[in-house]
This record gives structure tokens, C-alpha cells and sequence, in this order.
């Protein structure tokens, strides 16, 4: 690969990796990577006046457990709520235990905790009650009484599926109506499983006014005890890199999406009601789907909440890539060797690009001694060099900018794959020879310490810098006439370029390790028999 189209996704992948962490730095708030609404949606604006949740801390004697083929759930008395949730399907690579995705010490903010408030922009959260739960088979049952409104919830898992039915009911058992505002949580801050899963925790407000989708982008940078609230939204979600918990209310009542700061970068996200009134002895009813489980297409598609899936301005591209790769690993089995062929698929669907960028690049590397010797020529008459220039340019069939546009139009392809492989919860406990899991960086345990790196090390991005440096010293051509200084910068950047991409690499899932390994060695072969091929 080129030096120019190295450079350029260089500052990509930093930009990529950099740029969330900068924007949540200035604008800790929030930030929106959607289509505008129109301007009868509220946007989301801060609540600083909001007071922060009460939080409680319980005994784990407390708990119940529920469990389908998807998804385990503890639930607390205190609340009637979720606490804790992992999922069965998915190991974790250090405990060897089920992948715990959430596991709450306290009780402000757990998954389907009702809090019951005069108004959310004021809201007073009382102590939370304990409920009576109980399990019964595929359902969860949770009552309690509290301010006069008995609470009930009840939640039905199917047993191959990682979301359910939530029905929450609210019944006025005093003799004089009752008005109030409900929160019901999506849950509270997820701790990060690596060390890049923290630029991707955030909160989702969804709604769809008018015929357009808005999806909104929560960050908890920062957030301290300030809360960011939207107009009406169809569903809230709390998520990561791979994982995601939402809820949707069904037709009816409109809800409101709050994210509120808990201090110590965690915040929670829920849902709150409009007013409700309830008559002596009345009671409302409000169905919910709650979802539980990977950011993955076909487990969101079945709730609506395939916006959860979100690969960022190069979506659609990503998607596509997804979809593609999901369909090689039905191929071949293993989703190692599908991102490798789907490396090599997209290669040869871009060779044609690829092929106009390299020669542009050699015919410039050979002209460049009687570019040099015109510029000393004419360096006191820009007019005369600029034409005597084009004359070279147009003799030797070379375009200046010939190798510009193929790497424009190559770099989205690239970028929306690295997006779509570092988010795709598919890749979790995926194997690859010595690699156990194609979402974590490959480790392999040594017998001694490394400085700075422990007792572990991973080898893939050594393999990949090693493979980049012979690839950047086969782009090395010696033509005559070419000056020193251009001679010792090539140099330099056969050896900085892999040394950058291996500082950028190296915390990377092993996944887009593979695929930027495998990216190299072709673009290896092929510049070997370019090199080799005599040009005309």
C-alpha cells in the first residue's frame, strides 16, 4: 500500500479511536449521530436541577435467579428489580464463566426499577420498597405497595430469546385520586470489559417523528450529576461494544428518555411517563418489550431495535459487510477465515482502483528526478515550471492526482469494515488458531515479565508490523538522479509507518488485526509483482 493511503488511514484509525474521547472531553453532554429531526422534536437538553438517584445497597441473600437459554437474570426484593444480568451463551475469556454484562451493588438505576415521582424534572425519589417476587416458570412476578399505589410487574421470557414482556400495573388502593409520574430503568453504567470498550458505553434515546428515524448518543464522560433528557422517544437502551439492555413501551402512554448522572462516570437511563391520574380504586396498565442480549441484527430485528446496531456515518456500508461475512461463516465455519476471504473479496472488487492508484504512484516514483531537475531549472519562474511540468506529465501519461481519488473512494470500505468487526458482538469467543476469542486482542502467556507489558503479550500486531515492514520496503525503488534527503525519507517510513499501525493495533480486537494482516499481504503481492512487471 501506497505511502499517501498509509498516512491517510493512519489518521482515520486515530481519529476513530481519538475523536470520541476529544468530543466527549469538550461536550461531555451528548452528541447525536443521526438524521436532524424536524423542528417540532424537542432535542435533548440538560437538567441539572434533576437531584441525583437514592441508592441502597443490598444482601445477596436477597436474590432470585431466572434463566432461559440466552439470558440469566438475578432480581432483588429491594426494587423487585434486575441487578445482575449475563448471558450464558457468551464466555468470559479470563473467569471462564458466563459474560456478566451487568452487575449492580446498588440499587439506584437497576433494570426495571419503578420509581414513582411527582414530576421527573423534580423528581423525589423515595426509599424503594421491597417487593414480594416470585418465579413461575417462563414468568417473573414482582408486587409492593408505596405511596398508596400498589406496584405490580411481571416479565415473560421466551426460552430461546434474549428479549420479553414487561407489564407494569399501578392500582390506587386509597379513597382519593392519586396523580403521578413513573421512571422505569433501563439500567445504570456498564463497567468496560477492555481497555478500548469505553469510547462505545452510552446511553439511546429512539424516536421517529414524522417519517424520519432520530437516534440520539449519550455519553457518560463527564456527565457527573447533571441528567440529559429527550422529547418523546419509541425506546431507551443502555450499551456497549457487543451488548445492550432497552425498552419499548407498546402503543399508548408516551414516555420521555432521561439519562441521569450518578457521579463517578455511571449514569442510568429510563423511561418517564406522562401524567397519570388515578381514580379511587382505578388502575392503568402500560406493556413494555424489554430487551436483553448482543448488539446483533437478528436477535434486535423481532423488538425494533435494529438501530441499536449503529456503525456511524458509513452505516449502510457496514451493515452490508456484516451481512456478508455472517453468510462466509455459514461457508467456511469460522469467522477468522471469513474475515480473511472477505479481506480477499473486497481486494479484488477494489483491484481496479487500487491497480490506477499503485501505477499513478510508480510512474510519479520515475518521472520524480526530471521533476527535480525542472523545479532547479525554473525556481524563479513558477509560470514556466508549472508548464513545463504539465508537458512531463502529459509525455509520461501520468496524473498528478491519478492516485488520489481510487484511495478517496477505497477508505470508507476499509473504515466501515474496522467499525463493523470492532462492534460485532458475532466475533465473541470466535477461535483462530492460537486465538480464543477474535473480539480481545490474542494474548500468549509467557514464562517471564516484559516491561510495561507483563506476562503477556500479543503476538498478532507483531506479526502484522513485521509483515508491514517488508510490505513498506518492497514500495522502495532506487531510480537515478533521486536525491539523498528523498532516499533517507523513505527509509524513515518503511520504519515508522509499522510502528505506528502497531502502537494502534495492539489493544485491538485480534479480528481487525486479521483483517488489516491480511490487507497486507496483498497489498504486498500485489506491489511484489508490480515491481517485477515492466511498465510502459
Amino acid at each position: 500500500m501506497d505511502k499517501r493511503t498509509l498516512l491517510f488511514l493512519a489518521m482515520s484509525f486515530l481519529l476513530l479511536g481519538f475523536y470520541p474521547v476529544v468530543l466527549q472531553h469538550f461536550y461531555p453532554e451528548y452528541y447525536k449521530t443521526s438524521k436532524t429531526p424536524d423542528k417540532k422534536t424537542a432535542p435533548a437538553v440538560l437538567a441539572p436541577k434533576t437531584p441525583p438517584l437514592s441508592v441502597q445497597t443490598f444482601s445477596a441473600g436477597d436474590d432470585l435467579a431466572f434463566q432461559n437459554n440466552c439470558v440469566k437474570l438475578l432480581f432483588n426484593k429491594k426494587g423487585g428489580s434486575i441487578h445482575e444480568v449475563s448471558f450464558p451463551k457468551f464466555v468470559d475469556y479470563d473467569t471462564h464463566e458466563p459474560l456478566v454484562f451487568l452487575s449492580l451493588k446498588e440499587i439506584g438505576g437497576n433494570v426495571t426499577l419503578v420509581h414513582l415521582t411527582e414530576a421527573h424534572a423534580e423528581a423525589s425519589h423515595s426509599l424503594t420498597p421491597d417487593y414480594a417476587v416470585r418465579i413461575a416458570g417462563s414468568e417473573i412476578r414482582a408486587s409492593a405497595t408505596q405511596d398508596g399505589v400498589q406496584i405490580q410487574k411481571s416479565v415473560r421470557f421466551k426460552a430461546d430469546e434474549y428479549s420479553g414482556d414487561l407489564r407494569i400495573r399501578f392500582e390506587n388502593t386509597t379513597d382519593s385520586p392519586i396523580e403521578f409520574n413513573y421512571q422505569l430503568f433501563a439500567g445504570a453504567s456498564i463497567l468496560p470489559r477492555h481497555s478500548i470498550d469505553g469510547q462505545y458505553i452510552e446511553g439511546n434515546f429512539f424516536s421517529r417523528p414524522g417519517e424520519k428515524d432520530l437516534l440520539q448518543h449519550i455519553h457518560e464522560s463527564k456527565l457527573g450529576k447533571n441528567t440529559a433528557s429527550s422529547g418523546r422517544v419509541d425506546w431507551v437502551a443502555i450499551k456497549d461494544r457487543h451488548f445492550a439492555i432497552a425498552l419499548k413501551p407498546q402503543p399508548g402512554p408516551s414516555f420521555t428518555g432521561l439519562v441521569q448522572g450518578l457521579g463517578n462516570n455511571r449514569f442510568s437511563v429510563s423511561l418517564v411517563s406522562e401524567r397519570i391520574t388515578l381514580a379511587p380504586r382505578a388502575l392503568v396498565e402500560h406493556d413494555f418489550i424489554i430487551y436483553l442480549g448482543p448488539n446483533e441484527l437478528k436477535t434486535l430485528a423481532p423488538a425494533g431495535l435494529e438501530a441499536i446496531v449503529n456503525f456511524g456515518k458509513l452505516d449502510a456500508i457496514g451493515r452490508l459487510l456484516v451481512g456478508v461475512l455472517e453468510m462466509l461463516h455459514k461457508l467456511f465455519k469460522n469467522y477468522g477465515v471469513a474475515i480473511i476471504v472477505l479481506t480477499v473479496l473486497i481486494n479484488i472488487l477494489l483491484f481496479p482502483l487500487t491497480q490506477v492508484s499503485y501505477l499513478s504512484m510508480r510512474r510519479m516514483q520515475i518521472i520524480q528526478p526530471q521533476m527535480n531537475k525542472l523545479k532547479e531549472q525554473h525556481k524563479k519562474n513558477p509560470e514556466k515550471l508549472n508548464k513545463e511540468m504539465m508537458e512531463l506529465y502529459k509525455k509520461h501519461k501520468v496524473n498528478p492526482f491519478g492516485g488520489c481519488l481510487p484511495m478517496i473512494l477505497q477508505t470508507p470500505v476499509f473504515i466501515a469494515l474496522y467499525v463493523a468487526l470492532s462492534k460485532s458482538a458475532i466475533l465473541i469467543n470466535e477461535k483462530l488458531l492460537w486465538i480464543q476469542d477474535l473480539s480481545s486482542p490474542d494474548r500468549v502467556t509467557l514464562p517471564f515479565s516484559l516491561p510495561f507489558l507483563g506476562n503477556e503479550i500479543h503476538v498478532l500486531p507483531l506479526v502484522m508490523c513485521a509483515a508491514m515492514f517488508f510490505q513498506q520496503k518492497l514500495t522502495q525503488v532506487k531510480i537515478e538522479g533521486r536525491d539523498s534527503a528523498m532516499e533517507s525519507q523513505q527509509k524513515m517510513m518503511a520504519w515508522m509507518m509499522p510502528v505506528m499501525f502497531g502502537f494502534i493495533f495492539y489493544s485491538m480486537p485480534s479480528a481487525l488485526v486479521i483483517y488489516w494482516l491480511t490487507n497486507t499481504l496483498i497489498m504486498g503481492a500485489y506491489q511484489l509483482y508490480l515491481k517485477r512487471a515492466t511498465l510502459t
